[in-house]
């Protein structure tokens, strides 16, 4: 047999030398297109030949799958164990009971020395308090929160199912101090009006320039899940400007902007949505599955078969005789187990009929491969929103000391990220325009030279945001590691106070009240420190009374009325 083949084309006839060529040339492109140098782009494996996920930018893969992701995302959050508990675990761990401000004015810039810089920050920081610790809660808009709210609303929103926060800064004339209050809005309201499509300076409700930066967004009236009678805020928007002519911030916009050109942000839960959804109906499947066993099942034969039973007895069984016996038979046992019913607890009684035998499996759940199967899922759950596994699922039970101290590290440069990404996009905004006001109204006094707020704001407004913090695992070691590195000048005291979520500065002033205190009253304030003792004289214990109240509250009594009610100088109204 000769190896030679020769290709016959539609005549019956041999393919002309022109046509193989071409055919060979067709081989060899469908041989590079099926193939490629990084077997990633290749097509001709199984696991790539239907793999096809389009060429998107990062913006339009997110305009049109937005508002589906979003809603699904905020399905979890509602209904998931696990959804409420992660993003719960991140806003504990990025913003806690709330921020300390940690004034830093920049005194080089500021032409002011740094003993004047100081003393300035004290004031602002005070001030600070006043505004967001307020019992009247103008801070919010809604004035329902304090500022530890707002920035937890916020949060919850940035890390998790919307993966972004906003918020409009309003000026609320009847405000008793400060006008500055900040709304939080819901990021759903952001959208181009009218359901219009995207332009080249519009991009899923946020207005652009030729750079990308925003200049604007139209926020629709109303959210559009929210429906009453006469809501006419569905189908209206408001086009509000990202800040005024002269730089004050009025939208502020929380996001990570994860490829270039994004205008709006997607969450970080949106990567394992998928396993999410596989773990929870596995769950419910394998709940379902052990209720049904768990119901013990009894049945009642009938050993008598009506056929054989007519065929002994030599009677006609055509079809009309069993079916009359069937029938007979049926009504006697419902007859007979409704007058003497079997009642058990737990089990459910079912009768058979003559002949019939019930035949059960016995499958075995939950299934042995279940909490590994889960246990997979929530460590891919818990790695993409940045929090190990033990916090995600609380169990602690397979850790120890050094697992958790390595853990604590890794997960916290993730948490000191997000918190400074968070502060410098949703706070320092709300800060500027706050300290802008402060600095208007004159509650600032200014040393000669000094350089004004409207010349040079972002020198006046660097500040650091103490958050929550890191906590101990092993209190005396991590102590005294702390005391060698303050010893060895390997940090410093506020470092090592923020990172503990304490301010250095109201600690010492608590410290030294605390001091006064003690030696006021002739006690030792270094009980546990003997070298560190006052070696004057102590002064006889003061019989606690007024005088140690007034210590303590730093303030004289006052004549009172007769509810109690110390007399205070109140505000008269107009």
């Amino acid at each position: 047999m000769s190896g030679d083949v020769t290709i016959l084309g539609p005549d019956a006839k041999p393919l002309s030398p022109a046509v193989r060529a071409a055919a060979r040339v067709q081989v060899a492109k469908n041989r590079l297109m099926a193939s490629s140098a990084y077997q990633g782009a290749s097509y001709d494996h199984p696991s790539f030949a239907k793999w096809r996920p389009g060429t998107w930018s990062g913006q339009s893969a997110l305009t049109w799958s937005r508002s589906e992701l979003v809603d699904r995302l905020n399905d979890v959050a509602r209904n998931d164990g696990w959804g409420a508990a992660g993003t719960s675990r991140l806003v504990d761990n990025i913003i806690g009971s709330g921020w300390t401000l940690a004034a830093r004015p920049n005194h080089v810039s500021l032409n002011m020395t740094f003993e004047q810089a100081e003393e300035i920050a004290d004031k602002i920081e005070a001030l600070w308090r006043d505004y967001t610790q307020d019992v009247d809660k103008w801070c919010d808009a809604e004035r329902t929160k304090t500022m530890a709210g707002v920035l937890g609303l916020a949060a919850r929103q940035r890390f998790g199912p919307e993966g972004e926060a906003f918020g409009v800064i309003v000026w609320q004339d009847n405000a008793p101090l400060f006008q500055t209050a900040i709304h939080v809005v819901d990021p759903a309201r952001c959208s181009n009006p009218n359901g219009r499509m995207d332009e080249e300076f519009l991009r899923d409700g946020v207005a652009i320039d030729g750079y990308g930066a925003p200049v604007g967004y139209h926020f629709r009236k109303s959210h559009p899940g929210e429906f009453f009678a006469g809501n006419t805020g569905l189908w209206h928007w408001q086009y509000v400007d990202r800040e005024t002519e002269w730089g004050r911030p009025i939208v502020v916009h929380a996001y990570e902007q994860k490829r270039a050109g994004m205008t709006r942000g997607v969450s970080d839960w949106a990567p394992v949505m998928r396993s999410i959804k596989q773990s929870t109906d596995y769950e419910d499947y394998e709940s379902q599955a052990a209720m049904l066993n768990a119901v013990m099942a009894a049945f009642i034969e009938t050993p008598f078969d009506p056929e054989e039973m007519l065929e002994a007895m030599g009677a006609d069984y055509g079809n009309d005789g069993i079916a009359k016996l069937f029938g007979e038979m049926s009504a006697a046992q419902k007859a007979y187990y409704g007058a003497a019913p079997i009642d058990l607890p737990g089990v459910r009684i079912n009768t058979l009929q003559p002949g019939e035998k019930a035949t059960l499996t016995k499958p075995e759940h939950p299934n042995a491969n279940f909490e590994a199967f889960v246990n997979a899922a929530l460590r891919k759950v818990a790695s993409a929103i940045g929090v190990t596994y033990e916090q995600l699922t609380m169990d602690w039970s397979q850790v120890n000391y050094s697992s958790a101290r390595a853990a604590l590290l890794e997960i916290w440069r993730g948490f000191t990220a997000k918190k400074g990404g968070f502060a410098s996009q949703f706070m320092a905004p709300i800060y500027r325009a706050w300290l802008e006001e402060v600095f208007d109204k004159g509650l600032i006094e200014l040393p000669a030279g000094a350089v004004p707020f409207e010349q040079n704001p972002a020198a006046w407004c660097h500040a650091d945001w103490i958050g929550p913090g890191r906590g101990w695992i092993d209190p005396l070691r991590e102590a005294q590691a702390a005391s060698e590195r303050l010893a060895g000048n390997l940090t410093t005291l506020q470092q090592e106070a923020a990172e503990q979520g304490r301010d250095w500065k109201m600690d010492a002033q608590q410290r030294a009240r605390e001091r006064a205190f003690y030696e006021r009253l002739g006690l030792d304030p270094d009980p546990g420190k003997p070298e560190a003792r006052s070696q004057a004289s102590a002064a006889p214990p003061a019989e606690p009374g007024d005088e140690a109240e007034e210590e303590v509250n730093g303030r004289t009594s006052a004549r009172r009325h007769p509810a109690g009610i110390p007399r205070i100088a109140r505000r008269k109204t107009a």
